[in-house]
């Protein structure tokens, strides 16, 4: 009385790098020590070091930064008269979320970019000689004034801090040496980076499986579909050989059927970190008389081919793809599978 038949179907998922933006600390706060000393343009050397917690970056985690930008809150940009004054920039991951009250300098951090200011612009931007491979964690950034300009204040919007997040070091004169000073305040921070490349699965999820049955004094027929590992199962119908399917649906309980004829039900499995199942297909005939009658032909799947929306054929089903099976009887079924 029941028919089972199997569509053998791939959906391999992989997902390409894609450019994202991530802001943080956006505040009207202003203040002119991060993310570059505002004053001292004319004093080389100047720098200051920023720890952004990994608590603000984790959408950006396993990604390549490609560019920062920090915002300049002065009327009319950044000053004219600071124009050719050069910022180097540079990275350091680090376990430390804040400095101490010891405000110390924290060495090493890497070179990722320099930029030279032409003036007057809003955004103090840095784009990176080479991609920044961010693994998680907190992340020390530090600017450094290679070439000076003029003594200029400038200000820069962003947010104020409950520990010290930021610190800035200068030379106060030949005779005193260098001076550290710390600050509570993270300037608002734009990150351009290339998103990791999501693990393409290789298991798959277990196909679900078809209950039907019929109930006494009822002209009904229900359907089942059970999973076979805790997944997501979707499923469609088509009613008579000529009609159209539904649309996929997520199953949620049994399914019946009352109206007289031809019935097609195909089902497919997702689970968690796995591709999708072989879609299974459960055919029947409800009749009037006895409520069921078998079907009088079964078919066998001579080949199964599958093709993008473009109509380009691939080797195996990827995203939105069209699923043709041929059967050894010349007929065809087509499958447009979501995975």
């Amino acid at each position: 009385m029941k028919k089972f038949f199997t569509l053998f179907a791939v959906a391999a998922m992989a997902f390409a790098a894609q450019a994202n933006v991530l802001t943080v600390c956006e505040g009207e706060s202003t203040n002119n020590y991060a993310p570059i000393y505002g004053l001292y343009y004319d004093t080389p050397n100047t720098r200051t070091q920023m720890i952004y917690p990994a608590t603000m970056l984790t959408d950006m985690q396993e990604g390549e930064i490609s560019e920062v930008k920090f915002y300049c809150a002065n009327e009319g940009g950044i000053p004219t008269n600071l124009a050719g004054a050069t910022i180097q920039l540079s990275f350091k991951a680090v376990d430390q979320d804040g400095f101490d009250e010891a405000i110390e300098v924290v060495d090493g951090a890497t070179v990722v970019a320099t930029t030279t200011i032409a003036g007057g612009e809003s955004e103090l931007v840095f784009t990176l000689d080479e991609p920044y491979e961010y693994t998680g964690g907190n992340l020390l950034i530090e600017t450094l004034l290679t070439n000076t300009a003029s003594y200029k204040t400038t200000n820069f919007y962003g947010v104020n801090t409950d520990n010290i997040s930021s610190l800035f070091q200068y030379v106060w004169s030949t005779w005193s040496g260098p001076s550290v000073n710390g600050n509570k305040f993270l300037p608002q921070a734009t990150f351009t980076f290339e998103a990791g490349q999501t693990p393409q699965p290789t298991q798959k999820t277990g196909a679900p499986v078809f209950n039907g049955y019929t109930t006494d004094g009822i002209h009904a027929y229900f359907v089942e579909i059970k999973e076979s590992e805790p997944s997501t199962i979707y499923y469609r119908v088509q009613f008579g050989q000529d009609g159209e399917f539904t649309e996929w649906a997520e199953y949620e309980d049994i399914l019946s059927y009352t109206q007289d004829g031809w019935y097609r039900v195909e089902a497919y499995a997702v689970a968690d970190g796995k591709l999708a199942s072989d879609p299974i297909a459960y055919e029947f005939v409800v009749n009037p008389a006895t409520g069921l009658s078998e079907m009088a032909t079964s078919k066998t799947v001579a080949s199964t081919r599958y093709y993008n929306m473009a109509g380009q054929e691939m080797q195996q089903a990827n995203g939105l793809t069209i699923v043709v099976t041929t059967y050894t009887d010349g007929t065809t079924s087509t499958v447009k599978v979501v995975k």
